[in-house]
């Protein structure tokens, strides 16, 4: 599934005939055993074992990277990066046995409309998409991928980047769709292009951080997020640190492998072109059907209490020039050629577990022709979403029944409770019910009954006379203690 596109002011054409390297704005640290430049922080210094050489802080960031790539793993992308724009949308691209795609001087695409003319309109506010992973050279693929085809694709002495890399891509509020170029030749059903088997699509706006590490292709081995793990703990690598777009990503200080899932936040301060779609060349044959482009491509519904509905918007971005029927469960939406639409998904979470428990769905939206005559391949298309919650009981309740007993001197320190909150809540109110006192109230004569908030839970207890007074046969207290809490799930 590949992400809603996100155009910018197209990149000048630059003919090339092979991917052109990231360009990384920052200078490589220091290895461990390389001695540290005159006027260096002692800090810096103290650290220089860390990560290759990072300083404390690029180091923990890092590690928070490595440890959150896990939940990215099975995320398909078909995205190149390029922060440099030194691509031109429509180039032609030939990819691979091994998976490395190469760009081709063949133009197999032009966009429609008038790109030059027009500028970038993005909503910086919304993410489209997040990652977190592997590159190789500008590939972006998932953590679990073996690396072994990637040897196919040159000898074992060829250098090869690969990177550490979080990306997000902002919302596009004017998506750039394509056509057959003159190039393009048709053949029954089929077309051709050069080489091409794919073609460079729409420019990405939005940010990156990338850890970059050089490696002989012979190098390359096991599963990619273990190989980058490795060689981060490595003592003798060198690592280049890159971030355009101000992108920010909160909630990795804390990361670690049994918090690999906890929810992440994405915020893009300034974006960039940092990358491009990468499209079949079939979706500019005659009468194609290209895949619509859902996103995000995972939803984060966040924390929703066991029978409360939620719903987030999916924005769909239908790239054929026909219009189209998506269903969702029961719902049946329509999607203009060439247009976009937000589609709704809801989750009501059910259940009976008191505390906190993640729970992941996918859910499936089939896209057909609105007229059903049409004379389209394939006849339909579907895109895949993964959804995540946090859920549990909305609340918690705990309720006794308090006696001091009756005498001239109650044990009022027998009515002492304090009670916390189960794990994953919080508290909510802390009160006392149908409050009783020797007197027959509870505010007078020396009488009280105390029910304060305390530590993530509530302080109980009364005190009172321990003399008898006229009239009175003896001294006592008693009360209903309750306490509420409610659910709050541990990042």
């Amino acid at each position: 599934m590949i992400a809603t596109p996100a155009r910018a002011a197209a990149a000048p054409a630059r003919a090339a005939a092979a991917l052109t390297g990231i360009a990384l704005v920052l200078a490589a640290c220091a290895t461990p055993r390389a001695p540290m430049p005159p006027g260096e922080p002692a800090a810096k210094a103290a650290g220089a074992g860390a990560c290759a050489g990072l300083d404390s802080p690029e180091c923990g960031r890092a590690k928070g990277l490595l440890s959150a790539a896990s939940a990215f793993g099975n995320v398909r992308h078909e995205y190149l990066l390029d922060p440099a724009s030194s691509m031109a949308p429509g180039r032609g691209v030939q990819r691979g046995d091994g998976g490395a795609f190469t760009v081709l001087p063949t133009r197999c695409a032009r966009p429609r409309g008038d790109v030059e003319a027009s500028a970038a309109r993005v909503d910086a506010s919304t993410i489209d998409f997040s990652y977190i992973g592997v590159a190789i050279d500008q590939a972006l693929v998932a953590a679990d991928v073996d690396l072994a085809p990637w040897l196919s694709a040159g000898a074992e002495a060829t250098e090869r980047r690969i990177s550490l890399v979080a990306v997000a891509f902002v919302r596009d509020l004017d998506p750039q769709f394509f056509a057959a170029s003159e190039e393009v030749g048709f053949g029954g059903e089929a077309c051709s292009c050069g080489r091409a088997t794919h073609f460079v699509g729409a420019v990405k706006m939005g940010g990156l951080i990338s850890y970059e590490m050089r490696v002989r292709a012979g190098e390359l081995h096991g599963r990619a997020l273990d190989f980058v793990r490795a060689r981060v703990a490595a003592g003798d690598a060198r690592i280049t640190q890159t971030v355009v777009g101000g992108l920010e990503v909160e909630g990795l200080d804390a990361a670690s492998e049994t918090s690999a899932h906890r929810p992440l936040t994405f915020r893009v301060k300034t974006p960039v072109p940092i990358a491009y779609a990468v499209y079949p060349l079939a979706d500019v044959c005659k009468f194609a059907f290209p895949a619509p482009e859902v996103s995000p491509e995972t939803v984060d519904f966040g924390e929703v209490p066991y029978g409360r509905e939620e719903t987030r918007l999916l924005h769909v971005v239908n790239r054929a020039s026909i219009d189209l029927r998506a269903t969702l469960g029961e719902r049946t939406f329509a999607v203009p050629a060439l247009g976009s639409v937000d589609v709704p998904l809801s989750w009501t979470p059910t259940g009976q577990t008191s505390g906190c428990r993640a729970e992941t769905r996918e859910d499936t939206i089939q896209f057909y022709p609105r007229d059903e005559a049409a004379p389209i391949t394939p006849k339909t298309q579907s895109a895949r979403v993964i959804s995540r919650v946090r859920t549990g009981k909305a609340d918690f309740k705990r309720h006794e029944h308090v006696d001091s007993g009756s005498g001239r001197k109650p044990n009022y320190g027998s009515t002492r409770r304090e009670w916390t909150c189960p794990p994953d809540y919080v508290v909510s109110s802390c009160k006392t019910d149908r409050a009783q006192c020797g007197d027959g109230r509870c505010t007078t004569d020396g009488y009280a009954v105390n029910a304060e908030p305390g530590p993530n839970g509530c302080l109980f207890g009364c005190r009172g006379p321990e003399s008898l007074l006229p009239g009175l046969s003896s001294n006592f207290c008693r009360f209903d203690a309750v306490m509420e809490c409610r659910l709050r799930c541990s990042p």
